[in-house]
């Protein structure tokens, strides 16, 4: 039985607000969570950060309070806490008796308050950790779908692009589960697909597994994933956290080139051969050099779990 848990990174709308839209699964042997679940917690708890969301999205951003606080990263981390939070209190205050709207401050305080106790180089350096952690997962899958929405052409104008990842990536985890299940001669393996409870797509991916079951994808029955994605809530799962991580990685090579999150996930990229099965950059493969359209550029030593065609 494996466990596939996906989420995704920028907006799905087009032209919406980020270039690419990704949506990204991070599978694992369901004997394995265990393990991973608790390597996670350590390294979280070892940054302060056991209760908290790991958002990449948020964690990465400079938050101005902390510049703006002398001698900030020789604070103890309760005093940065305190720092930050007095500061961010009266700005709400001077912002209220302003008559000027706070709707968007509280809610960017809101989403990195668990975090403002990490300098910028620290909430890095934890990211990179957890990338390089789970790099070492060699039991892990990643399967993911990045679409550059300026070179988004569906055979169907119907098809919007959170529609065509989340096939997509029923597809690739269908045959990898359909390989495995081959190669190992242990009878059918499982997977359940367990996606972060986004309500404004929940409803559309539970209607659409259903339709998989009945009358299949585009490209294959679905004979190995049991059930409709289950939905949990991100916060109080580790894993779902980890695809988050994953998404966010593929989002920002694609749109900007930026790898040092991305190249320990590499070898954890399902693939056939020297193709990279697991991961799809829908583009312009004549103008786009990137690993996943050109994956002979890739370091020769990530190719190490590569699996054979059937």
């Amino acid at each position: 039985m494996f466990l596939f848990y996906v989420d995704e990174s920028g907006t799905p709308e087009i032209p919406g607000v980020s270039g690419h839209f990704v949506l990204a699964a991070i599978g694992i042997p369901v004997d394995k969570w265990t393990r991973c679940d608790k390597q996670i917690n350590q390294l979280k708890t070892s940054y302060s950060l056991s209760d908290a969301e790991i958002h990449v999205g948020w964690m990465v951003r400079h938050y101005k309070e902390q510049e703006d606080i002398e001698n900030f990263e020789k604070m103890t981390p309760a005093e940065r806490r305190e720092a930050v939070t007095t500061i961010r209190e009266k700005i709400i205050q001077k912002r209220k008796s302003e008559g000027k709207d706070c709707k968007q401050y509280k809610k960017n305080y809101a989403q990195t308050k668990d975090y403002v106790h990490l300098t910028h180089y620290e909430r890095m350096r934890f990211l990179q950790e957890l990338s390089c952690l789970v790099g070492t997962w060699e039991f892990a899958r990643i399967f993911a779908e990045v679409i550059d929405k300026e070179e988004y052409y569906p055979p169907k104008p119907a098809l919007d692009p959170e529609i065509q990842s989340f096939e997509q990536i029923v597809i690739r985890i269908e045959k990898y589960l359909e390989v495995i299940s081959n190669r190992n001669g242990r009878g059918k393996r499982r997977g359940l697909i367990i996606h972060d409870n986004n309500p404004s797509v929940a409803q559309q991916h539970t209607k659409k597994m259903s339709s998989y079951h009945k009358k299949g994808t585009f490209l294959t029955g679905i004979h190995h994933i049991i059930e409709t994605p289950l939905f949990v809530d991100s916060t109080l799962t580790g894993m779902v956290q980890i695809a988050d991580l994953c998404a966010y990685a593929l989002k920002r090579y694609a749109e900007n080139k930026e790898d040092a999150l991305l190249k320990p996930l590499l070898p954890r990229i399902d693939r056939i051969g020297s193709e990279l099965a697991g991961v799809r950059h829908y583009t312009s493969r004549k103008y786009c050099k990137c690993f996943f359209c050109h994956p002979s550029s890739l370091p020769k030593q990530i190719f190490r779990n590569k699996r054979k065609r059937q």
